[in-house]
């Protein structure tokens, strides 16, 4: 037997073989148990041919509610998965068709839809079985298999909620930051600004303080000077003239003792007066005695009498008891020191003082027609810090506020000085 002949007895013998009732039934046996396994899958597996219809498919289309096997064979799967779909433009069909143009091209194809018919999110994939184009149109070209990933889907999307869940809290929590850090800044700025007012406030304080401490030591030294001057002079020839009488009355002449004793006498009642005065500018009787109200009526007069160059009006429309006991002293020397800045540098020939009380505020005003605001703040005692500023200082510490501005008529300054007072302040003589 020559080669050929042995080959085709070969071949027959193989036939013989295959088609042997044992070997059949091991095929069918071997079909039986991958049905089976791929029954018992819970993806959709499908075998197409070579025009995209099922040749095979497992029991997961009767778990989907898609047909029974018997139902769906030969359909495409479009019309498996979408059996009444009557959309124009259904997205999972033309995710098939694009999906079957990449797997003849290259052999395999996959994609996810999230379908809206069945109510579940599909990842298909596309796998060509053998290579090349399968030669009788009823054999297998490829496998498709459908699996149901709604479940990932609801995931991701519960994890994307959750995620802008928590950058919202995050930009939240940042902008509650953030105008937290803004008041903290404004608070950091705000305590800035007090410790500079309080360092301004403490700095004021103690050139106050230097001020007055000053201001005692000139009062002192002119108090000193006017002892010294006036009343220690007198004082002296008193004493003189007192030994010249006893030197008189030793030597038996006491006649001539009597004009020495006259004398003494008069000078002692000029250093009382002398005395008095310097009392009085420390600090008036009248104010003690009588009050507020009538200390500047009293001092009004004074000076008209010390300068008669000047017409002075007067309108004191407050009572002493309408000014309390706290700002007395305070409304006499602030009178004083209008007073006589105005005959010391204003130039004025009338002057006009008002003292009154409207509700809860107490008003001390002085008018002039002299030479102005500017022309009076030029002259030395105003340049020296004893002028118009201790008179603003002394306001603010009594709890006053002073203005200086132009006359009425736009001639000469007015000077007007008011104080706050607390309900019903400086009428205790009126409720008894």
């Amino acid at each position: 037997m020559n080669s050929d002949n042995a080959g085709e007895a070969t071949a027959d013998t193989a036939v013989g073989t295959a088609n042997a009732p044992g070997v059949r039934a091991a095929i069918a046996r071997a079909k039986l148990e991958w049905e089976g396994t791929v029954d018992a899958l819970p993806d959709l597996i499908c075998l197409l041919d070579a025009s995209g219809h099922l040749l095979r498919v497992n029991r997961v289309c009767e778990r989907w509610n898609l047909g029974s096997i018997a139902e769906v064979l030969g359909r495409d799967l479009h019309r498996l998965l979408h059996n009444r779909c009557a959309a124009e433009r259904c997205q999972l069909q033309e995710s098939l068709r694009s999906a079957w143009l990449s797997l003849r091209e290259e052999g395999t194809a996959e994609f996810e839809v999230r379908d809206a018919l069945l109510e579940r999110a599909l990842h298909v994939t596309l796998r060509r079985m053998t290579p090349g184009t399968a030669g009788v149109a009823s054999e297998p070209l490829a496998v498709a298999v459908v699996a149901d990933v709604t479940a990932l889907h609801l995931a991701r999307e519960a994890l994307n909620t959750i995620n802008l869940e928590l950058e919202s809290r995050v930009r939240a929590r940042t902008d509650a930051l953030a105008d937290a850090n803004r008041d903290l800044q404004n608070e950091i700025a705000r305590r800035e600004a007090a410790e500079q007012a309080l360092r301004r406030s403490r700095n004021e304080l103690a050139a106050l303080s230097r001020q007055l401490i000053s201001a005692q030591e000139m009062e002192r030294k002119r108090i000193a000077r006017e002892l010294h001057d006036s009343v220690g002079q007198q004082l002296g020839a008193i004493k003189y003239g007192l030994e010249r009488c006893a030197e008189l009355l030793q030597q038996g002449r006491p006649q001539d003792s009597l004009p020495i004793l006259q004398r003494a006498v008069a000078s002692l009642q000029e250093g009382m007066d002398e005395i008095r005065s310097i009392a009085m500018n420390l600090r008036p009787a009248v104010l003690d005695d009588l009050g507020a109200a009538s200390a500047v009526s009293w001092f009004c007069r004074e000076f008209a009498q010390s300068y008669p160059s000047l017409t002075l009006r007067e309108t004191v429309a407050a009572v002493d008891a309408d000014i309390p006991e706290r700002l007395a002293t305070a409304v006499f020397r602030s009178l004083q020191e209008l007073l006589n800045n105005v005959a010391k540098h204003a130039q004025a020939q009338n002057v006009a003082v008002s003292l009154a009380r409207t509700g809860d505020q107490l008003v001390l005003e002085v008018t002039d027609d002299g030479v102005g605001v500017e022309a009076s703040a030029s002259s030395a005692s105003m340049r020296s810090g004893r002028g118009v500023r201790n008179l603003s200082e002394r306001a603010e510490m009594t709890g006053g506020q002073m203005r200086l501005t132009a006359g009425a008529t736009g001639v000469g300054t007015q000077a007007r000085i008011e104080w706050q007072l607390a309900a019903g302040e400086g009428r205790k003589s009126d409720a008894a």
